[in-house]
Formats: structure tokens, C-alpha cells, sequence
């Protein structure tokens, strides 16, 4: 069983994904919760919040494959080395159709609107595509192949996977929730009301 390690590469992004709103300030009375609702719901994911992380993945035969006197399958001579930099993507958001009417109150002076938040999640996710062979490391030796193309995006892939099951809760927390206050106030406010409080679960 090959095993893939992850290292950090020291580099980390996060930025705020801006996002045109269709709801306009009307004029006269105010928009009441079902109609906010309907304006927030227009998108059934909405990413406030991207994630870049960089990444070595790391293959190495030597530390993880089995050796058995009984198994000829297993007697291979020299050892496959390969590094390989991945560099994912991650897109945090909220997934709006988890909201209910309740989520969404009105005070009773109407004067401000709460919104309560579902707990933001994973939108989207993904990696760069392309092997820039001039920065990939890799091995050979004694009678084993050479580290071809479709190892090197299994190894890839494997790094990927490793990074999304990491908690970057504590990277990106608080991002999130301070980019969500801005843009879901925003959104609320274009509709023409002028004192928005968003909650967010925990």
C-alpha cells in the first residue's frame, strides 16, 4: 500500500468573491421576509470566501511498500521517488436552500432585519490541471520504471484528497463569517433596508 505524505509549501491565499445583486430599493414599503428570502435564494450555493493552498505530495516506495519472501509480486529491486507540487482550490459559501422563513426575521418596529445563516460548507473544490514537469523531482532506481504521467496525477489526486479532508476551520473561519457579513448585508440593504444583523451557525 504506496502512502502519501503532504508538506507544506508556505503558501496560503484568501480573498472575497464579490457578487452583483438583482434586488433594488424600492420605493414606499419595504420588502418583507418572504421576499428577502426569494432574493437571497435566487442562488442555491453562494461562495463568499476562496481558499488557495499549496502543498508538496510526496511518493516514496521505499518507506511503504510490503517485501514478502512468499510473494514473488513483491520482490522488485530499487526503489520510485517522486515530489510533486499541487496547488488546491477550496470555495467556501453557504447553501441557501437550507434557509426557512423563520430565518429571516423583521423586527417588529421594522426597522432591522436578523438573518440566520446555515453553517457555511465546501462549495466547491479543485486543483491545478497542469504538471510543469520542470518543477516535479522524481526517481528511478534498480530494475524499477520510470514515475510516468499517470503516477504522477494519481499522486496528485491523492494530495488533493489529503487536503481537503484537513480541518482548515481555524485558516478560514473567520474569514468566511466576516466576508458573509459584508455580502449578505449588502444584498439586504440593496433591497432598502438600512440596519442588517447576520448570525451565523456555528
Amino acid at each position: 500500500m504506496v502512502k502519501f505524505m503532504i508538506r507544506n509549501f508556505g503558501f496560503l491565499a484568501v480573498s472575497l468573491l464579490l457578487l452583483s445583486c438583482s434586488g433594488q430599493k424600492k420605493q414606499g414599503q419595504l420588502p418583507g421576509s418572504e421576499a428577502i428570502l426569494s432574493e437571497l435564494q435566487q442562488s442555491a450555493d453562494l461562495v463568499t470566501t476562496e481558499l488557495t493552498v499549496r502543498k508538496v505530495a510526496i511518493y516514496d516506495t521505499s518507506k511503504s511498500e510490503k517485501f514478502s519472501w512468499m510473494d514473488p509480486s513483491t520482490w522488485k529491486y530499487g526503489d520510485r521517488k517522486c515530489i510533486i507540487p499541487i496547488e488546491v482550490t477550496i470555495k467556501y459559501g453557504f447553501d441557501l436552500h437550507a434557509m426557512k422563513i423563520d430565518d429571516v426575521k423583521v423586527s417588529d418596529d421594522q426597522r432591522a432585519v436578523v438573518l440566520h445563516l446555515p453553517k457555511p460548507k465546501i462549495i466547491d473544490a479543485g486543483y491545478n490541471t497542469y504538471i510543469d514537469e520542470g518543477s516535479v523531482v522524481k526517481m528511478s532506481t534498480g530494475l524499477r520504471s520510470e514515475v510516468g504521467h499517470a503516477l504522477q496525477e494519481e499522486i496528485r489526486k491523492k494530495g488533493y484528497d489529503a487536503v481537503l479532508k484537513e480541518d482548515l476551520t481555524p485558516v478560514v473561519g473567520k474569514e468566511v463569517k466576516k466576508n458573509a457579513q459584508i455580502l449578505f448585508t449588502s444584498i439586504v440593504k440593496s433591497m432598502g433596508w438600512e440596519n442588517v444583523v447576520v448570525e451565523i451557525e456555528e
